[in-house]
């Protein structure tokens, strides 16, 4: 720990020297970018390292890391460096989708695709519900609610508490990955946020459909996002079984320097899906679930090869992620989006309880599942975006109240699902798995 921390004081003296001979702004083209990622690379690296030996998740590390030295403390890395460095983001976010596919075998879930139906549903369910209320009742406190009918603020309302109640398989299995879990517990967890994820995508389309059809969108019209939406979704499940195809014929011929034509799909589905309009979480997360379900391809060896390879690009992804936590809108939404983060929590918590119990799973997995719903990442913030994009007046306010939610089970949730896990008894079990074949 003593050693990370010198590391990581020598990176940050490094950086503030470096950067009092750049301009503020810098593009991708310039010295400027590169020194952002170093720098974001390094120090990651090292608080993730700081983190772990305090007990805590190296995504926590991560994220704390781009906070303060993003444009919200240090500015360290600032905004157009952010903006910059999204390209990793889309990477990253391939690669996790990969993962997440690659390790869910339908054969292995089959004795627990029960609960994981009913937890999710249940849960999903439950928190649309709370937080849709909770966002009703609190619309008085919420200037661009002043002025609606009791039916539009119903539509907003609902609206929130469908992008609030998504999960985030980025987090999950990066937990999962880096507590090296594995077993019934860990893949209950990861195939109840997946599949709930999915629902909420789905859920968000009807949603959407139905705000527009009250408000309209910017672009006018009252249908054209929910059939925007609907191609986004089909083409990028679609674009995904090609990859998977791809990805399979590679590794039965070829079967070189993987990693590497790993990360060149995951960038291409980056650089792509911006360009087509397609989403590389779904295209990527489909792509590693044919892989496992329908090739004689292991996607959990798959996921094994490129694991070490994947540290660091997760690194930056996060604390990307944490650069991107502003920390001027959440003081401006603090109260509410506390208030929000607290009822999602406890209905997300009783919907797992009940769907746990719908869905009879044993008494000790309950006392773990419900910690692996808590957190948030890029989904959320993505139909955040979406929001804010779709509806002049009130969409982008709505999108800055969640998104100071977000921030707070961004930062919360790891924690909480990391010390689940290592009470679980699965900590440290898949390299035991790996070792035995």
């Amino acid at each position: 720990m003593i050693r990370a921390i010198m590391l990581l004081a020598i990176v940050v003296i490094l950086i503030a020297a470096a950067r009092s001979f750049l301009p503020q702004e810098t593009s991708l083209v310039g010295s400027g970018a590169a020194l952002a990622f170093g720098f974001v690379l390094l120090a990651a690296l090292q608080s993730g390292t700081i983190f772990a030996s305090l007990r805590l998740p190296r995504l926590t590390g991560y994220l704390m890391c781009g906070f303060i030295a993003g444009p919200s403390c240090f500015n360290f890395v600032t905004e157009g460096m952010v903006h910059d460095l999204k390209l990793v983001n889309g990477v990253a976010i391939g690669l996790i989708a990969l993962s997440a596919g690659g390790e869910l075998s339908f054969r292995r879930l089959r004795p627990r695709i029960r609960a994981i139906l009913s937890v999710g549903s249940v849960s999903i369910l439950i928190a649309i519900l709370c937080i849709s209320s909770a966002c009703f009742l609190l619309s008085s406190r919420l200037p661009f609610m002043d002025g609606m009918s009791t039916f539009h603020r119903f539509v907003v309302s609902l609206t929130m508490g469908v992008v609030l109640s998504a999960l985030s398989p980025a987090v999950t299995l990066a937990i999962v990955a880096e507590t090296g879990s594995s077993g019934p517990i860990s893949e209950t967890i990861l195939g109840i946020v997946i599949m709930a994820d999915l629902a909420i995508v789905f859920t968000f389309a009807g949603a959407n459909a139905l705000a527009n059809a009250v408000f309209g969108t910017v672009g006018g019209g009252s249908g054209g996002g929910f059939i925007e939406l609907m191609i986004h979704i089909f083409g990028s499940i679609g674009v995904g079984a090609v990859l998977g195809l791809v990805l399979a014929f590679y590794l039965k011929k070829i079967a070189q320097r993987v990693a590497l034509f790993v990360f060149g799909i995951c960038f291409l589905c980056a650089e792509a899906g911006t360009r087509l309009h397609l989403d590389p979480l779904l295209m990527c997360l489909v792509a590693g679930l044919f892989l496992e379900n329908a090739t004689s391809i292991e996607g959990a060896k798959l996921v094994h090869d490129i694991e070490s390879a994947s540290m660091p690009v997760f690194a930056v992804f996060f604390a990307v992620a944490g650069a991107g936590l502003h920390w001027d809108i959440l003081k401006r939404v603090l109260l509410v989006a506390v208030i929000l983060a607290v009822v999602r929590a406890i209905a997300l918590v009783i919907g797992s309880y009940i769907g746990m119990a719908l869905g009879k799973v044993p008494a000790f997995h309950r006392k773990i599942i419900p910690y692996g719903t808590i957190s948030q990442s890029g989904v959320a913030i993505g139909l955040c975006i979406l929001l804010a994009k779709h509806f002049a007046g009130w969409g982008e306010q709505a999108a800055t109240c969640l998104l100071g939610a977000v921030m707070i089970n961004e930062l919360i949730g790891p924690v909480l699902f990391r010390n689940a896990l290592m009470r679980s008894g699965e900590a440290g079990r898949r390299q035991a798995v790996a070792a035995a074949h």
